[in-house]
């Protein structure tokens, strides 16, 4: 498993990377769960739609 530390500027560690297959295999190992994505980016693209259109004037 080729792991990378993250870290701050002050080189405090505040993350750890895997790689994504190494991710899976240890979600399937220890029946980690993840939950589906909250939005696919429909309600962020009709807030900018209407919020372009208050700009644009008609």
């Amino acid at each position: 498993m080729d792991i990378k530390y993250l870290s701050d500027d002050k080189g405090k560690i505040t993350g750890v990377f895997i790689p994504l297959e190494d991710w899976q295999q240890l979600k399937k190992q220890y029946g980690i769960a993840e939950p589906a994505p909250a939005d696919s980016g429909e309600k962020l693209q009709q807030s900018l739609a209407a919020a372009l259109k208050k700009l644009k004037p008609e």
